[in-house]
């Protein structure tokens, strides 16, 4: 069940309409301007957010660092060319980690805001009484809906190719993939 649904819950995320978008927090800490990350959340970020005047969030926007033109080797440097203001503070990606560009960073409770792609939990008991769209946690989602019915399927449709001698597939078995795609389609806006 959880191959069906980790499939769904990835062409789910094709669809782009923030579905699965759950915002982490972490402390600024400060004069540090790597705060690490789960390998697995890193392709998963959607937008990041600091406080980085110890009160209101401001968007960091991505950049690339080799494609920066000045030295940022010291903090002196990254504190010389970046700023605190939304547009002059940036955040890049690099060995498993954020690295934040911008004025000097002070220490602030919860300063970091990253906004992540979470991956739906897997599936426990298939005799469970809780409906599947409901979030298990304010940090993890449910299953939605529209989804329900397509994860059936695969589920049955894996049973049924993974028998020794495979069973024959009915006409809705068939098509499948159209209903995987209208499914997803239907969860956009």
């Amino acid at each position: 069940a959880n191959v069906v649904k980790d499939k769904l819950v990835l062409a789910a995320l094709e669809a782009d309409e923030d579905i699965f978008l759950v915002p982490t927090t972490q402390n600024l800490v400060a004069n540090q301007r790597e705060y690490p990350l789960l390998s697995t959340q890193l392709s998963r970020i959607k937008r990041v957010e600091a406080k980085l005047d110890g009160n209101n969030f401001i968007k960091l926007t991505e950049f690339d660092l080799p494609q920066h033109k000045y030295p940022v080797s010291t903090e002196a440097d990254i504190v010389d060319k970046f700023g605190n203001e939304e547009g002059t503070a940036f955040y890049d990606i690099m060995r498993e980690s954020i690295w934040i560009y911008s004025g000097t960073i002070t220490n602030v409770t919860n300063g970091l805001k990253i906004w992540i792609n979470t991956q739906v939990p897997d599936i426990t008991s298939m005799a469970s009484t809780t409906d599947m769209s409901i979030d298990p946690s304010n940090t993890t989602h449910g299953i939605p809906m529209p989804l329900h019915h397509v994860l059936a399927d695969g589920i049955v449709i894996m049973w049924k190719e993974s028998r020794e001698k495979p069973l024959a597939l009915n006409d809705n078995e068939i098509r499948y993939d159209l209903a995987v795609k209208r499914a997803v389609e239907s969860l956009k806006r």
